[in-house]
Formats: structure tokens, sequence, C-alpha cells
């Protein structure tokens, strides 16, 4: 059998057409247990987002700007600047296999961010690869003539490819086109996430893999990617990214025709670093100035840029924060004032003093009041209403600094 071929039926049943399974005898070592200051540590290329030797996996649906996160992480590495606020640990060259999008849109893709980040030809020149539909198809595993094996026709050029033109970064877009094997079928994606990662290990690379959402997927769900689930399993870093919802745009006061521009970027799996809040990002037009005769405003392609969520409490000092607070410790007319609005707890709901002190809408305040509560900033209790029953209360726990 070639190096290039996985049987599957080998694999199951530990013979194939009659004839013995060459194995290699099991070796076992014992664990050194050296100063761990000799320990090598992970080579992180872009934030803890992609690492040499290991796949990670963008996993979102259409229409968020998957691909243009991507192709920015890219010009990263490729250029060395921290375009996304993450740290680049390592610049080097970058090859985009983008598996879709025809030769002269991924150069679109690529100007546009260059134009937002203001990007030197010269930084980039020589550093960036790509491969399109244009050029070629990239197979990286399919099923072989004989119906039962599974065939890497590109696997190993690929790794030649890479260590060429040293490459440190793969970026395969979309993860569905780069094989021709059933996507629900848990050991061939596992045998497609196993061909990646080999040519992770043996390039010296780090490989991103995007790769869409069934449909439902939540925001960090590790099960919202397409298909079976291998891939993710064999991702060492995976996270999603989607669209701000209704929710959380009302919470910040961005209008409806606003909010599809603005996305977040969660774990799904991070297993090799410690969990991270929510990445925002807000997709932006950008015009290449390419206009003709016939087109004369040209194009305007999507780039991607970092944002950041508004504070809930604005520009507010400690000193006005504290001042709420004594509003808050006085109580209406006397009595606590109350952390819900249910029942006859609305007159007395303490979100209502932010909305009058801070200028807060009520969601606003819903998530500002929770926030408080559980910073120990508020503390709920029980207390005598004036008709001597219980009453649910807010005291102040604890002020500013």
């Amino acid at each position: 059998m070639s190096e290039g071929v996985f049987n599957l039926w080998d694999q199951r049943r530990g013979q194939s057409h009659g004839a013995p399974l060459m194995i290699a005898p099991l070796k076992v070592r014992e664990a050194a247990f050296a100063d761990p200051a000799t320990l090598s540590p992970r080579e992180w290329l872009h934030g803890v987002d992609l690492v040499i030797g290991y796949v990670s996996v963008l996993v979102a649906p259409g229409g968020v700007g998957k691909t243009t996160l991507g192709l920015t992480m890219g010009l990263a590495v490729a250029s060395g600047h921290e375009l996304l606020k993450q740290k680049v640990w390592v610049s080097g060259n970058v090859l985009f296999c983008g598996l879709e999008d025809p030769d002269e849109e991924t150069d679109r893709r690529l100007a546009a961010i260059q134009l937002q980040y203001e990007l030197e030809a010269e930084q980039l020149q020589g550093r960036v690869f790509k491969i399109t539909p244009d050029d070629a198809e990239l197979v990286i595993a399919e099923i072989a003539a004989d119906g039962m094996t599974i065939a890497y026709p590109h696997r190993d050029s690929l790794v030649q490819v890479i260590r060429e033109h040293a490459i440190k970064l793969v970026v395969v877009d979309p993860f569905v086109n780069c094989h021709r094997l059933e996507e629900n079928s848990n050991p061939h994606m596992n045998a497609v996430a196993r061909a990646w990662r080999q040519v992770a290990t043996e390039a010296r690379c780090a490989v991103l893999l995007v790769h869409h959402t069934r449909k439902g997927a939540e925001a960090g769900d590790a099960e919202g990617a397409r298909g079976a689930k291998a891939v993710i399993d064999a991702a060492r870093v995976s996270y999603t990214l989607t669209p701000m919802s209704k929710d959380e745009a009302s919470q910040w006061g961005i209008g409806e025709a606003m909010r599809r521009f603005h996305v977040r970027m969660d774990d799904a799996k991070r297993n090799m670093a410690p969990p991270e809040k929510a990445r925002w990002y807000r997709l932006v037009g950008v015009r290449l100035n390419n206009g003709t005769p016939l087109y004369p405003n040209g194009d305007e392609v999507q780039a991607i840029v970092p944002w950041d969520p508004p504070s809930l409490f604005g520009d507010a000092t400690h000193d006005r924060l504290n001042e709420v607070l004594d509003v808050i410790s006085a109580g209406l007319d006397g009595v606590p004032y109350a952390p819900d609005r249910r029942g006859r707890n609305n007159t007395r709901w303490v979100g209502q003093v932010l909305m009058n002190y801070l200028a807060m809408a009520e969601d606003q305040a819903v998530q500002a009041v929770g926030i408080w509560i559980r910073n120990g900033v508020l503390v709920v209790g029980r207390v005598a209403g004036p008709d001597r029953k219980e009453i649910g209360s807010v005291s102040v726990g604890k002020r500013f600094t």
C-alpha cells in the first residue's frame, strides 16, 4: 500500500483481501520528568488562534465575514502587524487556498484588507501565495478507484510546496471543497482532519480550516459545524463567528440596519489555551478606487476590523457611580429598591435609578443590575415591607474606589 493511501477496511477488520495486515510493533517509552523550564513552549503563530504543527477550525454561517477574517489573519502573519489586536508571535509567508472564489475575487478581498489597514505592497510582496479554482483543484482526500481506500492526492505535494516557499500559515476556505469524501461520515472526516494535521506537522506550519455551520448553530457551540464532528474533535483550536443577536444590539443601542455588520468570535474548543471572552468585529466596506467609464464607482469590498462594545456605564466616573449607589441605598420613600420588576416591584425596580441617573435604556439597565449583583456591588435580600409582608430588596454591598 502506498504512503498516500489509508485503507478503512484494513483499519476496521485487520486484513484486506485475505492478506495479513503489516503492523509495526508497539513502542512504549518511559516519561521523563525533566525540569519544566527545559520544555519547549508551544509555537503560537497568531494570538492563541493558530499554532504551528496543528489545525485550527473557524466555524461560521454564510455572510458573516469568515473568509475576510481568515484573509486578515493571514495578512497579519505576512506583515507582522497585529491587525486584529492579536499578537503575531512569528511573521512568515502565507498560503491562501481559496477553493470557492475565482482568482480576481481573492485579489479584490486582499486589496480591501490592504487598503483598510494601510499595508504597503512591499510588506506583502513575496510573502503571500494563493491557490484558487482558476489555478487547480486542491484535493486533500478522496475515495480511491477501488471504492474502499482513501487516497490523498495532493497531501505530499502540498507539504513540498509549503516547505519550498517557507509557508507558516495555510488558510483553507471553504473546508468542504478540499476533499471528496462523505461530509457526514466521522471516519471520512477523521481521515481528512488527519491529513491536514500531517501537513501541519511535516511542513511545520499552522493550518486554518474555514468551515460552514449547520442551521441553528449558536455562538461558541463546538457542535455547530456542518457534517460529522470529527473535524472539530481533531482540531486543537476551534472558534465560531456569528452575527450579533437582536438582544445584544438592543443592549448597545445598535439599530437593526447596522446589527448585521457586527459579529462575535467565541471559543468553540480551545484545549491548548485558557478560554477567552468573546471578541467582537465590525464589517466595513472599502472602496478600491478602481472605477472605469463603464463602472465609475468601482468596487466596494468587505474588510473586518476589531470592535469594542460600548461600556454600559459610558464615561461615568467612580464618583458618579457612587452617587447612584447613595440613591439606591436611601430607597424609594424609605423602602428598599427591588432587584426585579415582578408584580408590585415594577415601581421599585432598582434599574429605574440607573435609567434616571445614567441615561440607560431599559435593556441596558437590566444588564447593569445583573452585573452589579454578580459582582457584589448590590446584594439581594428580603425585608419587611410597609404592609409587614416580606419583599425583595437590594442593598449596597461595596462601592467604587
